[in-house]
């Protein structure tokens, strides 16, 4: 059974932490309220009509309350912090669909860091911006970007699993037949910023997990996220995020 302990509530907005065990499954549902869920420890599966996704540390899931939907919690379980629209459901704004969406770049960790630690402080104002403005933006991706071709998903996916460093761009691109000058830009038109930014967003996301759960030293952390060494790392956390390593694992320990 799942344990949720409130960090923050207003008749507004909650804010609060919810634990899951693992191997716990939760069949075809929608929740009671629409949400912006971001994941602290372990992780899950969860498919709609739309498909299927893995959320894992640093992933923020922003889903509607009409979005039908299962959920299977891996092996450590999962540990995730949930904003939850009690009213005004940023949904029911004109042109908003049954959105169901995977959130792994730069803008939606700060943005969840941003209402976590907003409950942390009682400002309802601040987490309720911060919630608001990721659905926005979601809202946005449907009418604004450009649909990606799937050698660009391919490397979309590669960038999350592995540091820019170790990744050809430029072959990547020759091998769809597209201009290597041509990758950047292209992937800007689809994901709204550049291959470094994501890259530096997907480094952050693989050492939230670190941060959240294990005593190593931010040093081993950075090395093992794929950061050059621990200031690189204090650096591009800044960055991303706003915050240092050890102030993300401060706030990550006061909210967990």
């Amino acid at each position: 059974m799942n344990m949720k302990r409130a960090l923050f509530s207003s008749p507004q907005l909650a804010v609060s932490v919810c634990s899951y065990p693992p191997g716990e499954r939760h069949g075809r549902h929608a929740d009671a309220f629409s949400r912006v869920s971001f994941v602290v420890r372990g992780g899950y599966r969860e498919e709609n009509r739309a498909g299927a996704i893995a959320m894992r540390p640093g992933d923020v899931l922003v889903k509607s309350q009409r979005a039908f939907h299962e959920d299977e919690f891996g092996e450590a379980g999962a540990t995730l912090v949930a904003l939850e629209f009690l009213t005004l459901d940023p949904f029911d704004a004109p042109g908003a669909t049954d959105l169901w969406r995977r959130r792994t770049d730069g803008f939606a960790l700060r943005h969840a860091n941003a209402f976590l630690s907003a409950a942390l402080e009682g400002d309802l104002e601040g987490a309720s911006a911060a919630g608001v403005d990721l659905v926005s933006a979601c809202l946005d991706d449907d009418t604004r970007r450009m649909t990606p071709p799937a050698w660009m998903k391919s490397l979309k996916l590669e960038l999350e699993e592995r540091r820019l460093a170790d990744i050809s761009v430029s072959q990547r691109a020759h091998e769809a037949g597209a201009h290597p000058a041509h990758a950047s830009r292209l992937f800007r038109q689809c994901y709204g910023q550049s291959i470094t930014e994501y890259a530096q967003a997907q480094s952050v996301r693989r050492a939230l997990s670190s941060l959240a759960e294990s005593p190593l030293a931010l040093s081993e952390i950075a090395l093992s996220a794929g950061f050059y060494d621990q200031s690189h790392m204090s650096r591009v956390f800044r960055r991303v995020i706003g915050r240092t390593p050890r102030q993300q694992r401060a706030l990550l320990a006061a909210a967990c």
